[in-house]
């Protein structure tokens, strides 16, 4: 953000006079000053940041800064808490800055140190309003601030000034009211981190309310206890009464109530409980500030006969229920990643944050596991041993660290949940079971409609969908699991513990799991529409043991790892290839199909992660032992030879491809027929070679007629489809038909977009290739955009060091050479040159390329001599990037 940014005409047409930024915690600041500048007439909108260590909190967003004609914020230690640098705060004071007196004003509403303050607000007049009465705190603001009338209206301030408008009562300037006399809340839990977005979410569901009731909706050990709690503390100052009930007996709730009557004085000692309870209910729906914590309510019925009407507020935790009808829900989630690690690292002495993010993504972010991992950390266990007995002991592991301020352990709590659920729906017990040896991810009720094997000792599991939403329900309803279109989803803890619930029956729900699995696999793993159900699917697939699987697993894993290739999921497929060709190498033997099948995918994986010689030494390696095991023709060693080609003719090698392409494109026909997909593939591919070779016409020919082909079989969006597109758009371009290449890049990238998404490689190759385009036609704005967006996708989706990064910011330092920008052309050629004599070698022609580009640099420089240098007496060939790819795969 800069001062050019906000100009004065929209701040002048702005009707917002005040905006007014704080820190979550000093929320009841904020309802004072802003319904104190109401009353006088202004017109305000509250912000409130989310701050951690390393969080910036005190940029104020952009689109208010335009609306508002001043900034009030206010100043405390929680304000300038988190990670703000003088950078952030010059810019706040260039947008605040103009006008008469500027238009950032600083109110202290604690004492401050004013070396705390960034250097450019130390020189800024602030209006102090702590440790004053509220008399005179009002006429220091407001005399403060006057000079200019604020516009009569209605207000955006969010829901406070109706109820005090309605109370009579006003906002109460904190820290000048004492503690409710009526106050029953347990002890504030001084661990509690974050969380600030959800409390102001409750408060606005509260004062937006008529009566206020929030919920806080969500499984166990997400800190809905402990966000009520904190709610209560850092607004007691707003009420007369706060009174908490555990009402997960909701036999027990009347009793609580009683005792309530009994302290407002509504009711007499020695009454009845049923009376007394009424006696309180009939109190509070009289009186004004009044705050009722309902904690662990299980039903929606069992609240509604004790929810007060009135000008008061209720808020209600539960794991379950349908409760809009009732209230505004707040889902409680987990921790962000960054609270997780806050709470750990500032907990736990010593604990690096590379540990505690490795802590916190086993205990999947979950606020109780984290509280009772640091009760074990703390006792001296180093992090990698938590982790390593967390795999197996969870239950016990985390009972050892159980935090003071919850009732129950996460195990205890857990257990005592499935003892329920196994008393009143056993299926639903077993099929959570189940759950636990699964991966944490949504596991789809249509799952259980199809009919698998299931052996005699087999958990008794849904037979039909209808059976298995059911279930579904059940375990949802006791706040096991969360449950949304997508699926069942279990937290990755209460799966651990389950595990341990299960340990001796753990082999019959491995065995079910594998069962249920191997229905599961989608047809056909090369079309983006099948794509979907791979994604649920995989998760899972992963989470079983694949290295020591049985035949059926074994194929869906080749089948999972093809699919992560496709849809352009490189370190997935890099780390599973990986990992299953070392075990299955040693666990079956290195010419086993299965193991020869995931050579086959490794070395693709190498391949899309840019290394082309390692992936031609792998796919030369695989290609002998199809050969010898299978023979010449056998569709694997056919597999093999495509992919080798591929990768060779990446490398430049174009005699070796060419040759190799034609022999595998014979031996398709031979064998498979002229429209086999696999037959097209390599047509493709050898077109491409034909390109490169120079060999035009018989390059166009091919492309042609396997375009023809693929698009009749697999139809036009078909990936396969869309690659010989690309491929026949760059051989027109090279024939000088410019309309028809153009026409077929432009569809051919919007099929893309569409079909893979925006990042996707083969995208990404389409954004390249139109780019160019553009640029040879004279379109230099829309090339440049073009090629810009694809540089930057393609650094973070591919590396900085995958060739298509380096054709991408070779493009990019010409484009800034044109630009007159010659020195950040400069340095980003020399980069680039760098990298591909590392990635590609002196003699690709890639490298040439840069070579040639950098010495056109250097001369413009007038650096003749580095120009001398750095020139490659080889030739050069085309300046143009690359525009064809080759496809691997099967």
């Amino acid at each position: 953000m800069n001062s050019e940014s906000v100009p004065d005409n929209e701040a002048v047409e702005s009707n917002l006079d005040f905006y007014i930024s704080y820190a979550g915690q000093d929320r009841l600041w904020a309802e004072w000053v802003g319904t104190t500048l109401m009353e006088a007439g202004y017109t305000i909108e509250l912000d409130v940041w989310s701050w951690l260590p390393g969080d910036n909190v005190i940029l104020a967003r952009e689109a208010a800064l335009r609306r508002a004609k001043r900034v009030v914020a206010l100043c405390s230690n929680r304000y300038f808490g988190g990670g703000f640098t003088e950078q952030e705060w010059t810019a706040v004071m260039a947008a605040a800055g103009r006008g008469q007196g500027g238009r950032l004003i600083p109110v202290w509403i604690e004492d401050l140190q004013v070396g705390q303050l960034p250097d450019l607000l130390q020189s800024v007049q602030p209006i102090k309003l702590f440790q004053i009465a509220e008399p005179e705190a009002k006429d220091r603001i407001l005399n403060a601030l006057a000079g200019k009338v604020g516009p009569s209206g209605n207000s955006d301030f969010p829901g406070s000034a109706a109820r005090y408008q309605r109370s009579q009562t006003g906002a109460r300037l904190p820290g000048t009211h004492p503690r409710p006399a009526v106050w029953r809340v347990p002890l504030r839990n001084p661990d509690f981190t974050g969380r600030d977005d959800l409390l102001v979410s409750v408060r606005e569901a509260l004062l937006r309310g008529s009566p206020g009731v929030a919920i806080l909706q969500g499984p166990g050990g997400v800190g809905k206890t402990q966000l009520s709690i904190e709610y209560a503390q850092r607004f007691a100052a707003d009420y007369d009464t706060v009174w908490t009930i555990a009402a997960e007996q909701p036999d027990l709730i009347t009793a609580q109530l009683a005792e309530l009557g009994v302290d407002i004085g509504a009711a007499n000692a020695v009454a009845d409980a049923q009376t007394a309870a009424s006696a309180a209910l009939s109190a509070l729906r009289d009186r004004q500030r009044w705050l009722l914590i309902f904690d662990n309510v299980e039903d929606p019925d069992h609240l509604l006969p004790f929810l007060p009407a009135g000008q008061g507020h209720t808020i209600a935790t539960t794991r379950l229920g349908h409760w809009q009808e009732i209230g505004h829900v707040t889902a409680v989630e987990e921790f962000s990643r960054s609270e997780s690690k806050a709470m750990l690292t500032s907990k736990v002495t010593g604990l690096q944050d590379a540990d505690a993010d490795a802590v916190a993504a086993a205990l999947g972010d979950l606020p109780l596991a984290l509280a009772q991992a640091v009760g074990v950390l703390q006792a001296g266990l180093p992090a990698t041993e938590f982790l390593r007995l967390l795999d197996g002991q969870a239950t016990k592991l985390l009972s050892q660290g159980k935090p003071r301020s919850y009732p129950a352990s996460l195990g205890a709590s857990t257990i005592l949940a499935l003892e329920k659920l196994s008393a009143s729906h056993p299926a639903a017990a077993e099929l959570l079971h189940l759950c636990g040896y699964l991966a944490p991810e949504p596991v789809p009720a249509v799952w259980f409609g199809r009919p698998f094997t299931r052996s005699e000792n087999a958990p008794p599991l849904p037979t039909d969908i209808f059976e298995a939403t059911h279930a579904f329900n059940q375990i949802r309803d006791l706040g096991l699991a969360r449950l949304d279109q997508n699926g069942l989803r279990v937290h990755r803890l209460t799966q651990a513990i389950l595990r341990d619930h299960t340990l001796q029956n753990q082999t019959a729900y491995l065995q079910a799991v594998i069962a249920l699995l191997s229905t599961q696999t989608p047809p056909d793993n090369t079309s983006p529409a099948t794509w979907p159900q791979w994604s649920q699917l995989v998760p899972h697939l992963l989470a079983t043991d694949l290295a020591a699987a049985e035949d059926r697993l074994r194929s869906m894993a080749c089948a999972a790892a093809h699919y992560l290739l496709l849809s352009g999921q490189t370190d997935a497929a890099l780390t599973l290839t990986t990992t299953l060709h070392s075990s299955w190498t040693r666990n079956l033997s290195p010419n086993a199909p299965d193991t020869l099948m995931m050579a086959q995918f490794l070395a693709h994986a190498i391949f899309d992660k840019g290394d082309y010689a390692l992936a031609a030494k792998h796919q030369r390696e695989t290609l002998a032992r199809r050969r010898e095991t299978l023979g010449y023709d056998h569709p694997d060693t056919l597999n093999s030879a495509n992919d080798l080609g591929v990768s060779i003719s990446a490398m430049a090698l174009m005699g070796e491809a060419t040759l190799l392409n034609q022999d595998t494109y014979e031996r398709r026909r031979r064998i498979l027929g002229d429209d086999h997909p696999d037959t097209l593939t390599t047509a493709s591919n050898l077109a491409s070679t034909y390109r490169e070779e120079g060999r035009r016409d018989e390059a166009l020919a091919l492309n042609q007629d396997t375009y023809g082909r693929l698009r009749r079989q697999l139809g036009e969006d078909h990936p396969h489809a869309l690659h010989s597109a690309n491929n026949l758009a760059s051989t027109y371009d090279d024939a000088g038909r410019r309309d028809e290449a153009l026409a077929l890049h432009e569809d051919t990238y919007e099929r893309r977009r569409r079909v893979l998404g925006d990042d996707h490689p083969d995208t990404l190759t389409s954004a390249n290739n139109l780019g160019g385009m553009y640029h040879d036609m004279g379109r230099r704005d829309e090339a440049k955009v073009l090629h810009e967006d694809t540089y930057e996708r393609r650094r973070r989706v591919l590396g900085d060091d995958h060739p298509d990064t380096l054709t991408s910011a070779n493009i990019r330092a010409m484009i800034l050479h044109n630009l007159k920008r010659r020195k950040e052309a400069l340095e980003l050629l020399e980069d680039t040159y760098r990298r591909r004599r590392r990635v590609l070698g002196d003699d690709h022609p890639d490298t040439i390329r840069s070579s040639h580009n950098l010495a056109t640099a250097y001369t413009a420089l007038g650096l003749h001599r580095l120009a001398r240098r750095v020139a490659s007496s080889k030739k050069t060939g085309e300046s143009k990037s690359p525009k064809q790819k080759k496809r691997k795969g099967r």
